[in-house]
């Protein structure tokens, strides 16, 4: 006979034992959890979110200065570098184009910053070929950073809602923050980063670092050393080796996820091949001196017997160019990168990866790196376009951005229908930067190659005073003048030399930084007007009315700018909103009647 109270009395027995156990297995995890909610309300945790909002501007959004700090285990940590400053609209406004551009300190500009970079040379490309449009390019590049910042943002940059994303990278794999060779969390496996990431968004894990980082001793940072000087551990990278193999496979991996993300979210992206200095950078890292004064029969000897010196490639390359054979020369300039030892500068392996994945995800493929070639003497990239081992200067920059541009119009749907022939003189004249931009870079790069690898120590710079008035503004800046008051003091020093036209791109360029302030947008709109660019001039105006719609003066100078472009019908418009505030109005009046007339007879 069954005993049901003994089956009844060992289910219930059965019932609690497992109660007990999930309680008591809850309790450290809800201690956890107490604990991750408690710290979340500490200065112990910092998000460092991709983007902002600007105290002095509400509804709209800046790059966060501090982001690189979301990489190290404290903030003192932390390398200097950050995105450059530019405020845009947390919210898009209907028929509004937003390009979000992405990538390391090229894509970011340097020496020049925001102006010299392809995002800024881009966005006054479209400025002047679509006035009417509403199109902004916003830049989130940052120097050091590589495929697994761009990976670790992509969240927030699709929050953003971008009609398109540019990426220019792939130069900092090796050596950049997380880079296999680097000095900064360069020794870890990928998967461990990639785990490190995602526990880096936790209060707790953030606490325990800090916890280890005060009872470790500290990194042997430099920051009186540039940052090439700081961020290089493994100063030996040999081609095909187990690390090289892993940073060509990182940047892979890392960039695949990436694309998967924006994919996924319908956010069209253009890829760009990458660029360095072939010609004119010897290689770093050699693992044999370049000999003494070799001839051509030497050096291919040499080479064929130990093919992996870079310095020899580099001085068989020179002496094939004094030659005029080209084709060979440029074989061996590219062999000289792809076996130097201290990798700046990306390997062809890159370009190949970056040219796979475009088919693999059916990308447009810009190919920055042949269009820069095609600019240079020989086919060979080389001082005329690069300021050292592979920052383009003005020129290279602006090529670049015209690389992209094409798949840009063809991405948002742009047609020169909608907008208006632009002859290249023109755009070469349209670049976003001054004498003083240009003075204050040739001082940066000064600074760059006054330390290591450029040089074995550290040499000192001086920005040495001077009788110019543009290289006094740029030795200001060096010395804590922002840019927004030396950009005033430029705009009237060019007009008390009568260069209008440059002091209209300046008050452009204010007026595009503040894009809150009417006045600015007002000045610029007057003195594109005052040197005849009457669409730029009403581009501006409409961005004041924009702002300041009630402004009489700024609705008079918008209907001056359409009247002489012949669209009287908006000119019309602009004295009639004036009239249906102050009916009274002379100016407006006289205006009114003056169109009215020209209208009815169709002059």
């Amino acid at each position: 006979m069954t005993d049901y109270s003994s089956v009844t009395t060992g289910k219930v027995l059965s019932r609690r034992k497992v109660l007990f156990y999930t309680i008591a297995l809850s309790i450290p995890l809800l201690l956890l959890l107490l604990s991750e909610l408690l710290l979340r309300q500490t200065s112990l945790y910092q998000r460092y979110p991709l983007v902002v909002p600007v105290p002095a501007m509400p509804g709209y959004l800046q790059a966060n200065p501090s982001l690189i700090k979301r990489y190290f285990a404290t903030p003192e940590q932390a390398l200097k570098v950050s995105p450059d400053t530019q405020y845009f609209r947390a919210e898009k406004i209907p028929g509004q184009h937003r390009i979000v551009f992405i990538g390391g300190s090229s894509a970011a500009g340097f020496p020049y910053g925001r102006w010299g970079a392809p995002a800024a040379m881009l966005q006054q490309r479209l400025k002047r070929l679509y006035p009417e449009q509403t199109i902004e390019v916003v830049n989130l590049a940052m120097a050091a950073i590589n495929s697994y910042t761009l990976l670790d943002i992509s969240n927030e940059v699709i929050a953003l809602q971008p009609d398109l994303v540019l990426i220019y990278a792939g130069h900092n794999e090796f050596l950049g923050v997380m880079g296999v060779g680097s000095a900064f969390s360069g020794q870890y496996s990928h998967g461990s980063k990639l785990l490190y990431l995602k526990l880096r968004q936790l209060a707790i894990f953030q606490a325990l670092q800090r916890l280890i980082s005060a009872f470790s001793s500290p990194p042997g940072r430099q920051p009186d050393r540039t940052l090439m000087a700081q961020i290089a551990r493994h100063t030996e990278i040999r081609q095909g080796s187990a690390q090289f193999t892993a940073g060509i496979k990182q940047f892979k991996a890392n960039m695949s996820l990436l694309l998967a993300k924006f994919q996924a979210a319908e956010i069209p992206v253009v890829l760009s091949t990458i660029a360095s200095n072939e010609a004119d950078q010897p290689p770093f890292v050699s693992a044999k001196p370049a000999l003494v004064n070799p001839d051509q029969d030497q050096l291919q000897r040499a080479l064929a017997d130990q093919p992996a010196v870079a310095s020899w490639h580099y001085q068989l390359a020179s002496l094939y160019r004094q030659s005029g054979d080209n084709r060979q020369a440029l074989a061996h300039y590219q062999l000289a990168r792809e076996h130097d030892l201290l990798r700046f500068r990306a390997p062809l392996a890159i370009n190949v990866t970056i040219t796979a994945l475009s088919s693999d995800y059916k990308l447009p493929l810009v190919d920055g790196e042949a269009l820069l070639r095609r600019q240079s003497p020989d086919g060979i990239i080389g001082k005329q376009l690069m300021l050292e081992h592979l920052h383009p200067n003005q020129l290279g920059y602006f090529w670049l951005a015209e690389a992209f541009l094409p798949a840009v119009q063809q991405q948002l749907g742009l047609t020169m229908e909608q907008g208006s022939a632009v002859a290249t003189e023109q755009a070469l004249a349209d670049i976003p930067l001054t004498e003083v931009d240009l003075a204050l870079a040739d001082f940066k790069v000064r600074q760059l190659k006054s330390d290591y690898p450029f040089v074995a120590a550290p040499q000192q710079v001086s920005f040495t005073a001077s009788n110019n008035p543009y290289h006094e503004l740029a030795r200001a800046r060096s010395n804590g003048l922002s840019w927004l008051e030396a950009s005033q003091r430029l705009v009237t020093l060019y007009q008390q030399q009568g260069r209008i036209s440059d002091a209209a791109k300046v008050a452009g360029l204010l007026a595009d930084a503040l894009p809150t302030e009417s006045q600015l947008a007002f000045v610029a709109g007057q003195l594109y007007f005052d040197s005849k660019q009457l669409p730029l001039a009403a581009h501006y105006q409409r961005q004041a009315v924009a702002i300041a719609p009630d402004n009489t003066d700024y609705r008079l100078m918008l209907a001056r700018s359409y009247y002489y472009q012949q669209q009287l019908h908006r000119a019309l418009e602009q004295v009639e909103h004036i009239l249906a505030r102050q009916p009274d109005h002379p100016v407006a009046l006289r205006q009114h009647r003056q169109l009215q007339q020209q209208l009815a007879t169709g002059e």
